[in-house]
């Protein structure tokens, strides 16, 4: 191995966690994690930012006996010289095949984050592996992990102290990415010649959070954009428009295709943001399902997330009133304001009317006139539209829903391997909790929102405001990213 690339061998115990841990450190998901013990049996190495990398390696077989054998390396200044004869020996030998490979890459030059399970009492067998390593020489992180509820960690650290250059408790489950950094950090700090590219890993690593920061914004900016202005059109024979069936038919059929559609969108947007994170393991069907267990235009997504019924009351006064503002501006001011303050007053009076239930869809259809002697005409062409959704609720919903997506991918570890369905009530009592859903925010930072809402809905967002919308969004998960979310089984 080259002696400037940062390399670590992820060694321990049989099934006491090394290939999660590696999982989340690499943000690798396709490493293979298996509940049978002794499930990795090559050496696999994953790169992180291509500045450094960590070799997955078997767990030890016997550790006693290779201790027998190894304790020489404590009487010589060249420990791995030991280390090396022991491998060429045994090399074949199926009674020492996992030492021997978990401990050649130490002897290539490897530091070493030696894994231990922090819900299991010590062993003998422990504390040969620990006298191994310590006897290598090598730069050494040991790392408790926890798999149960049984706790020993004290126990473990009192011993770890005395073998390793450093200790530290990391989940490999449940680790953010500020427990990530801080674990980069110690290993920085643990071998003084990997120090500078280990630093600037945890430099580029910080950066490529805020970068992702950055596209997650701007995919939930664009999501708004697309909700807040799709309508579906269609456009009819006009020997059919009058026909009470076929109007019906087509009605259910514009709503159903506009709820499809955007709820596709909401997907994908979705989808993307679990890519952006390196997830290939959180699956979303994007032909309109979602991650939730609801869907974006159910009654039970409408009552878990966005603006309480006050919220909601507060914002349907600023659309209404900035709709009205429009009409102030066409006439100079000469209705004194009236436009203002009228359109607040009818979308307070509206949004408090419907709170938080889901209003419905208005499809607009051509209309039919009788006329004496003639019968039936139509009189408004022969198309029929639905959308844009006008509810004031609506984006505040879809921000809710993109904000725990971001907030379930930023608290899984690429170590987990199991599919998951998020609660919506639950994901939003949590959020609430943690004081990162919207209805949390402030009154000023909703009124700022919600004019952006009315420029989208008017399609007069310029480049400026639409980065405006992309800046105020990034911050909120800049916020979130940063949240103390204690409840992570809603993630």
């Amino acid at each position: 191995m080259s002696d400037d690339t940062p390399t670590f061998a992820i060694v321990g115990a049989v099934n006491h966690g090394k290939s999660s841990v590696v999982s989340t450190l690499a943000e690798q998901d396709q490493v293979r994690i298996s509940a049978m013990p002794g499930e990795t049996v090559e050496c696999q190495t994953f790169w992180l930012l291509n500045l450094f990398r960590f070799c997955d390696t078997p767990g030890f077989q016997n550790a006693l006996e290779a201790y027998d054998e190894l304790k020489l390396a404590g009487n010589t200044r060249t420990p791995l010289r030991v280390f090396r004869e022991f491998i060429a020996q045994h090399r074949g030998n199926s009674d020492f095949e996992a030492e021997c490979r978990l401990l050649q890459p130490i002897v290539d030059g490897a530091g070493i984050l030696y894994v231990v399970d922090g819900s299991e009492p010590l062993s003998k067998l422990h504390l040969a592996e620990m006298e191994i390593l310590r006897l290598t020489g090598q730069p050494r992180l040991a790392i408790i992990n926890r798999r149960s509820h049984d706790n020993y960690v004290e126990e473990w650290k009192r011993k770890l102290g005395s073998h390793f250059n450093a200790v530290r408790e990391f989940n490999a489950h449940h680790a953010t990415f500020a427990d990530r950094l801080e674990l980069l950090d110690t290993l920085a700090s643990i071998e003084q010649t990997w120090k500078p590219k280990l630093k600037q890993a945890v430099a580029l690593f910080t950066k490529d959070q805020e970068t992702r920061l950055a596209d997650c914004a701007e995919t939930i900016g664009e999501l708004l954009i697309f909700a807040l202005q799709h309508s579906e059109v269609a456009i009819a024979d006009s020997a059919v428009v009058e026909s009470p069936a076929w109007r019906e038919a087509l009605r259910d059929e514009l709503k159903q295709r506009f709820i499809r559609t955007v709820s596709a969108r909401e997907a994908s947007a979705h989808q993307k943001i679990i890519k952006i994170f390196r997830h290939s393991r959180v699956d979303l069907d994007l032909a309109g399902e979602s991650l939730f267990d609801t869907g974006l235009f159910s009654e039970d997504t409408w009552k878990a997330f966005g603006l309480n019924e006050r919220q909601l009351v507060a914002a349907g006064a600023i659309g209404g009133a900035t709709a009205g503002a429009s009409s102030d501006l066409l006439t100079a001011g000469h209705t004194l304001f009236a436009g203002t303050f009228i359109g607040g007053v009818i979308g307070a009076a509206g949004t408090y009317l419907v709170g938080k239930k889901r209003p419905e869809l208005k499809v607009n259809m051509p209309g039919i006139l009788r006329v004496l002697g003639l019968g039936k005409m139509n009189v408004a062409g022969r198309e029929s539209s639905v959308g844009p959704y006008t509810a004031t609720n609506f984006p505040w919903i879809l921000l809710d829903r993109a904000f725990g997506t971001f907030v379930h991918v930023i608290n899984r570890a690429h170590a987990r391997q199991d599919r998951v369905t998020i609660n919506s009530a639950q994901v939003k009592a949590v959020m609430n909790e943690a004081a990162i859903s919207t209805a949390r925010w402030n009154d000023e930072k909703r009124k700022v929102c919600e004019k952006f809402f009315t420029v989208i809905r008017k399609h007069k967002l310029t480049p400026e405001k639409r980065q405006s919308l992309r800046e105020l969004i990034r911050k909120h998960l800049e916020e979130v990213s940063q949240a103390k979310v204690d409840d992570l089984t809603a993630f």
